[in-house]
């Protein structure tokens, strides 16, 4: 496990060198997410994009990509797990870019950001500051029965506005292999 105030975050995985930059990490997650793309032509495109040069055996490569996009989140998992997509690199883009530019000073169009360092960020901004924060809150909020008429028909709305259109349950490479682990939990990383 790396201690981002001790180590130097990572630029290779077991001798094979990663393009590491946050830009690779928002590209895989599209890859992910594209009806386009068939599961071996997924794999290769991620492959290709994780590894600047020599391609480590496909199991590897599977291990490296859990790795890669999870090691920078250190907290548990929750018991339930929300299955509802919170986010989308395509639909935040510019609440994303608005929140870095406003809470860090950073333009992400400039910016030299490893991954980790990327989500790290992301994740832990002020949730008052982040307009990103606020809608993946609402996008997670749950409808109750004490709530008034007034509140529910608020969140609905915002959810109406807000929500993300749910993707076909298509099992790819990657996800069928590590279904039962974190491949995709630095999307649903909860907050403390």
């Amino acid at each position: 496990m790396n201690n981002v105030l001790l180590d130097p975050l990572p630029t290779e995985w077991n001798g094979y060198p990663i393009n590491y930059w946050f830009q690779i990490g928002i590209q895989i997650y599209l890859v992910f997410e594209d009806d386009e793309l068939e599961d071996f032509e997924k794999a290769d495109v991620i492959a290709n994009l994780l590894f600047p040069g020599e391609v480590p055996p496909k199991e590897q490569v599977q291990e490296c990509l859990e790795w890669f996009l999870n090691g920078w989140c250190h907290d548990r998992s929750p018991k339930e797990r929300d299955k509802r997509r919170l986010m989308d690199f395509n639909n935040d883009q510019w609440r994303i870019y608005a929140d870095f530019r406003q809470i860090y000073g950073i333009n992400l169009n400039e910016a030299d950001l490893h991954w980790w360092e990327f989500m790290g960020m992301l994740w832990n901004m002020p949730q008052r500051q982040s307009s990103f924060l606020q809608v993946v809150d609402i996008r997670r909020k749950k409808l109750k029965s004490k709530m008034s008429k007034e509140e529910r028909e608020s969140i609905r709305n915002a959810q109406y506005i807000y929500g993300l259109e749910e993707k076909k349950k298509k099992r790819s490479v990657f996800i069928q292999m590590q279904k039962s682990k974190r491949l995709m939990k630095s999307m649903h990383c909860e907050r403390k």
